[in-house]
């Protein structure tokens, strides 16, 4: 159960490849070459963090779905070097030892991923919070609140911590 949390909650990583420098029109652009959503994004915070939540809840789906399957190549490249993850038990595991542990998931019937909030968001780091629930092939569920704090390294995001608590 808990190394079926642990690789599960883990995997709340992001790649935000350039999404800052995509909302930014080009030096020689005017306005009128850039849509509106663009320019809302540019002059509104409030839709530059939706917009990030967005991209951020997106790829946190893809991740869980690798993380099921076993897929480490998705997993390696969207955790910072430096990443440290504290399961609901309250052990911890580096990036390699993540990796190396990430086997297909045979037990789980279905997952799914709610209440996401963006906790904070600055220039090089985001923190993004949300309730996994699991469900067993033996109809047991389980919740956990997942806290992911990401950094951006090379103009995109990466997973650096995890923090995982189970609710009762």
């Amino acid at each position: 159960m808990k190394s079926i949390l642990a690789v599960t909650a883990l995997f709340a990583m992001l790649s935000l490849c350039n999404l800052s420098d995509k909302m930014k029109p080009a030096a020689n652009s005017t306005p009128s070459n850039t849509n509106s959503n663009e320019r809302r994004a540019e002059t509104d915070p409030a839709a530059d963090r939706e917009a990030v939540k967005a991209e951020l809840m997106k790829l946190e789906n893809e991740l869980t779905t690798a993380s099921f399957n076993g897929d480490i190549s998705v997993l390696a490249r969207n955790m910072a070097e430096n990443y440290v993850g504290t399961s609901a038990d309250g052990t911890t595991q580096t990036k390699n030892q993540i990796l190396s542990a990430t086997k297909p998931d045979k037990m789980t019937k279905f997952w799914t991923i709610t209440d996401a909030q963006l906790v904070s968001l600055s220039g090089d780091s985001a923190v993004l919070s949300y309730i996994q629930t699991q469900t067993l092939r033996n109809n047991q569920t389980y919740r956990a609140r997942i806290t992911d704090t990401f950094v951006k390294q090379g103009g995109r995001w990466l997973i650096s911590a995890e923090q995982q608590t189970l609710i009762r």
